[in-house]
């Protein structure tokens, strides 16, 4: 979304003479309780006892509110029921996915302000509020070169685990060998790096993997700016480098539906750019 789509709440409006009405920006934003109005009738027209019941307010203090939002022709009341209006239904569409994204950025904006985020593909950077909310994770010195140990047990727990990556655990044999056992699918779209380095390093290890179970393996033609992203039935799991590429231990972790649905479609977006791996 487009922050220039955003222009026309910028405009003020002139109410008599020498008056300055405050801009929608400040309307919509500037309230918690007037935000949470307007999002909650983005589903439809409320009573005022359903709005009260969801704010945990009472009629005192949101009546000067609701009366604000309908001075500046965002909602209408009538017979104790609140809609929005024609204007409160286009600002209420463009409120949502800003202050998802603002949500997951708010989570830790230093980490979010740090990383290259370039290689995310235009529509899933459109849809960048889907990953809120996450955890940040930030491992000890010892636990740096392995698998992260809440992200593997929702592997152990899953029926798949779909991976676009750069590098492997040093640990990788051990670690697959056991999803295996689990019953666990494994897909993997290696960049050319890696890929080479496991025909020639790691031959007999990936064809022991693959006799034990079902290892799947393509080649990306795409650049690969980041270490890995991971998903799981349950959560996704993302390596990210920070801008220039510097190397950066943490790590992240995003569990929602909306994070899986994401982490799927990034991951089909690399496969779709990808050649199978052939024979080891």
């Amino acid at each position: 979304m487009s922050f220039e789509r955003w222009g026309f709440l910028q405009m003020s409006v002139r109410v008599g003479e020498g008056y300055m009405k405050k801009s929608l920006i400040e309307i919509a934003f500037m309230s918690e309780k007037r935000k949470k109005v307007l999002l909650l009738l983005q589903d439809g027209p409320l009573k005022m006892g359903s709005i009260l019941k969801a704010l945990d307010t009472n009629r005192q203090g949101l009546l000067p509110q609701i009366k604000i939002l309908e001075d500046y022709h965002l909602i209408i009341k009538k017979d104790d029921q609140c809609s929005l209006t024609t204007i409160g239904e286009m600002v209420v569409k463009q409120m949502s996915p800003l202050l998802g994204i603002v949500a997951v950025l708010d989570n830790d904006i230093d980490y979010w302000g740090s990383r290259e985020l370039s290689f995310i593909p235009p529509g899933l950077l459109d849809r960048f509020c889907e990953l809120g909310p996450c955890t940040v994770i930030e491992p000890d010195i010892a636990d740096l070169y392995e698998m992260n140990r809440d992200f593997s047990e929702n592997i152990r727990a899953s029926k798949s685990m779909n991976m676009v990556t750069t590098f492997l655990y040093p640990d990788f044999f051990t670690l697959f060998a056991d999803y295996l056992e689990h019953g666990v699918e494994i897909s993997m779209v290696l960049s050319k790096e890696l890929a080479h380095k496991i025909s020639t390093d790691y031959r007999d290890e990936f064809k022991g993997l693959m006799k034990r179970g079902r290892v799947n393996m393509f080649v990306s033609r795409l650049e690969m700016p980041f270490l890995s992203v991971a998903y799981s039935d349950h959560c996704i799991f993302l390596r990210l480098l920070k801008k220039k590429l510097v190397f950066d231990s943490k790590q992240l972790m995003c569990c929602s539906p909306c994070a899986l649905a994401w982490g799927k479609d990034f991951f089909n977006n690399y496969l779709e750019h990808s050649a199978p791996m052939g024979d080891i």
